[in-house]
């Protein structure tokens, strides 16, 4: 089973543009650069952000900025914009289960029926968590690698 690294894709590109979005332009280039793929699918992934209505985005001079404030913006919002159906595709069912065993004709059915539950709890986490929460262990790690260091006074990214 292959899970999906788009959301946390998603998550670097809004936790780039919600530290830096105000004072530098955040163009499909920076993230490309920071995220470490290519600049098409940056863009790719801007443009299920701002179709979801998560961030907006100038073109020509370029730049996106956050539509909502980091804390009314969740998890589950971005997965949605660039996974549309992942839930779905989270754990697949077998596709040639035996009709003439007991277990096998019924499989199906009682798998769905699990996985479903699996799916909603997925959804509530991920409903729980912010851009805002993600945002705040971003910082709490940076500043535990900053005492580490030794280092002083906060400096940029």
């Amino acid at each position: 089973m292959r899970i999906s690294s788009r959301c946390s894709l998603a998550l670097h590109c809004l936790l780039l543009i919600a530290e830096y979005g105000e004072r530098r332009k955040i163009t499909s280039e920076k993230l490309a650069a920071s995220t470490g793929c290519n600049a098409a699918t940056a863009r790719g992934m801007m443009l299920a952000l701002k179709k979801a209505g998560i961030i907006s985005v100038t073109r020509g001079v370029g730049g996106a900025h956050l539509l909502r404030e980091p804390g009314e913006i969740t998890v589950w919002d971005v997965f949605r914009a660039v996974e549309p159906d992942g839930l779905d595709k989270l754990i697949g069912i077998h596709p040639k289960p035996s009709e003439i065993c007991p277990v096998g004709k019924r499989i199906e059915a009682v798998l769905t029926e699990t996985y479903v539950g699996i799916e909603d709890a997925v959804q509530r986490s991920m409903q729980e968590i912010t851009l805002a929460d993600v945002q705040e262990r971003f910082h709490e790690l940076r500043r535990r690698q900053r005492a580490a260091a030794g280092e002083g006074a906060p400096q940029q990214a």
